[in-house]
C-alpha cells in the first residue's frame, strides 16, 4: 500500500485544513427537538451533551461543563447524521458535499482494494475530512475476476474477506457461484449484496433465484420489475444487451409493459420471510423521468466537476413517457415492500446521475411520494442503514453511547420531508461542521 498510502498522505495535506471543522472536548447542544431515528416521538426542549466523538447524556435539563461550547437549538430540530449506503468514491471534491448535506457515512460499493481501504483508513484517523466509510472491495463479476487473476468466485471472495472489507458486492454470478461467495462471506460475519440483473445478458439470474442463494440485500429497483414481467418486453432487432444506452432506453425503460403485480408481491414475500434488505436507488433511475433541462437546471451542478456527470438520460420524448410508467411502478414496490415489513434502506449510487449528498434528500422525498411516512423514509436513511452496516447500537440513531454523529435543522422534517435540505449544522464524530462554509471550501479546492 505504500505509494498510495503517500499520495492519499499528499491530498490529506490539501483537504484536512478547514474552518468549518470546530473541535471541542464538549459539546452541548440546548432546547432543540430531537427526532432520534428509533420511530419514537419528537421531544421537545432536548440537551445533548457531546464529549470527544461520543453522545454522553441527553436530557431535559443538563448542567453546562465549564468551557463547553454551547449550540442553541431553539426552535430547531436535530436528526442523526444521514447514511448513504450506495456510493462510489470518485475523489475527494466529493467528501464535503456530502458532508455538508448531514451524510456523515457513506458505504463504497465498488474499488480497487487497496485504494478504498486507505482512504477508509485515513479518515478513520482523521487525516481527511470526510463521512466515515465502510467498504466492499471491487465488485466480484467475471470482469473483475480477470483483471485481477482470479481463479473463481470462492477465491475472490476469500481475499477480499483477507483484504478486510466490511461486505461483499457481487454484480455477476450463477446461482451456484453466488453460494459459494455466501458461504465465505457469512463465516465471516459479512454481507453480501449486489445486482440481481440484468437477466436478459446472462449477467446474474434475477431477483429470485439470487435470494434462494443465499443473497442479502437487492441493489436498484429494477431488479423486482425484470423479474415480475409476464414476458419479455420487445426489442428493436438491433438490441444489443452489453450495450448500456440500449439496456436502459429499450429494456428497462419498457418493463412496465408485461408487469405481473402477483409475480410481483410474490417476491417481496420471498424477500421478507429471508430478511434480504431492499436497496432500491430511485433517484438513480427517476432521473431517466427528467429532461435534460430539468437536469441542467439541477443547483447542485455547481459543485460537480465537469466530466462526473452520467449523460444516459438524455432519452428523447418517448424514452421520458416510457420511464416515467416504470418508475410509477418502482414507487409502487417500494410501497408494497415497506408495508409488507421489509427493511428498506437508502443508497443513492452517487456520483454520476446523483448528486453526493443531495441525492440522499432526493431518495427519502421519493420514499415518500411512493407513500412511505417522513419518518419512516427518515429510518431509511439513518437507522435501517446501521442496521446494513451491523453499527445499529453506535450509528443511525442519537442515544448515550453512539456516534456523536447529528444534523440540526431548521424546519421540522416530519411535516415535510424536504426539510432534511434545511441543514444549520452537521456534527460528525464530534466535530461542527457548517454546511455553507463546506460548499465554499470546495468551490475554493476543486473549482465550480
Amino acid at each position: 500500500m505504500g505509494t498510495i498510502h503517500r499520495t492519499l498522505s499528499l491530498l490529506c495535506l490539501m483537504v484536512l485544513t478547514s474552518p468549518a471543522w470546530g473541535q471541542s472536548s464538549v459539546i452541548v447542544i440546548e432546547g432543540g427537538t430531537l427526532i432520534d431515528g428509533t420511530g419514537g416521538p419528537p421531544r421537545a426542549g432536548t440537551t445533548i451533551l457531546i464529549e470527544g466523538n461520543r453522545i454522553r447524556q441527553i436530557g431535559d435539563r443538563l448542567s453546562v461543563p465549564d468551557g463547553a461550547q454551547v449550540i442553541s437549538a431553539q426552535g430547531k430540530y436535530i436528526i442523526p447524521g444521514l447514511i448513504d449506503t450506495h456510493i462510489h468514491s470518485g475523489g475527494p471534491w466529493m467528501h464535503r458535499l456530502f458532508l455538508a448535506n448531514g451524510v456523515t457515512t457513506v458505504r463504497d460499493m465498488g474499488g480497487a482494494v487497496e485504494r478504498v481501504l486507505t482512504l477508509r483508513q485515513e479518515i478513520r484517523v482523521g487525516n481527511i475530512l470526510a463521512p466515515r466509510m465502510f467498504v466492499s472491495g471491487m465488485g466480484i463479476n467475471p470482469r473483475s475476476m480477470q483483471a485481477l487473476n482470479f481463479s473463481s468466485h470462492r477465491e475472490m471472495a476469500e481475499k477480499m474477506v483477507e483484504a478486510g472489507v466490511d461486505g461483499i458486492k457481487i454484480t455477476g454470478y450463477t446461482p451456484q457461484q453466488l453460494k459459494e461467495v455466501v458461504a465465505v462471506a457469512h463465516a465471516a460475519g459479512l454481507l453480501v449484496y449486489g445486482h440481481p440483473g440484468p437477466k436478459i445478458d446472462g449477467r446474474a439470474p434475477g431477483v429470485r433465484l439470487a435470494v434462494e442463494a443465499g443473497i442479502d440485500g437487492i441493489e436498484h429497483s429494477n431488479g423486482i420489475l425484470e423479474d415480475a414481467m409476464g414476458e419479455d418486453v420487445p426489442v428493436p432487432g438491433d438490441f444489443d444487451a452489453t450495450r448500456r444506452d440500449h439496456l436502459f432506453r429499450f429494456w428497462y425503460g419498457r418493463m412496465h409493459h408485461n408487469f405481473d403485480t402477483e409475480k410481483a408481491d410474490s417476491l417481496i414475500q420471498l424477500m421478507v420471510e429471508e430478511d434480504v434488505y431492499y436497496s432500491p436507488t430511485l433517484v438513480n433511475s427517476a432521473r431517466h423521468g427528467r429532461t435534460p433541462e430539468e437536469l441542467a437546471a439541477d443547483p447542485a451542478l455547481r459543485y460537480i466537476p465537469e466530466g462526473e456527470l452520467d449523460t444516459l438520460s438524455r432519452f428523447g420524448e418517448e424514452e421520458h413517457e416510457e420511464w416515467t410508467q416504470s418508475i410509477t411502478l418502482m414507487k409502487e414496490m417500494v410501497r408494497r415492500f415497506h408495508e409488507a415489513g421489509g427493511l428498506l434502506i437508502a443508497g443513492t449510487d452517487a456520483p454520476g446521475a446523483a448528486h453526493p449528498g443531495w441525492s440522499i434528500h432526493q431518495e427519502m422525498e421519493l420514499f415518500v411520494e411512493a407513500g412511505i411516512s417522513p419518518m419512516a423514509a427518515l429510518q431509511t436513511a439513518t437507522l435501517n442503514n446501521a442496521k446494513v452496516l451491523g453499527k445499529e447500537d453506535e450509528l443511525g440513531l442519537i442515544q448515550e453511547g453512539a456516534y456523536a454523529d447529528l444534523v440540526i435543522l431548521d424546519a421540522n422534517p416530519l411535516e415535510e420531508i424536504s426539510n432534511t435540505r434545511k441543514i444549520h449544522r452537521v456534527i460528525k464524530d464530534g466535530s461542527i461542521l457548517d454546511p455553507a462554509t463546506l460548499l465554499e471550501e470546495n468551490l475554493r479546492l476543486f473549482g465550480p
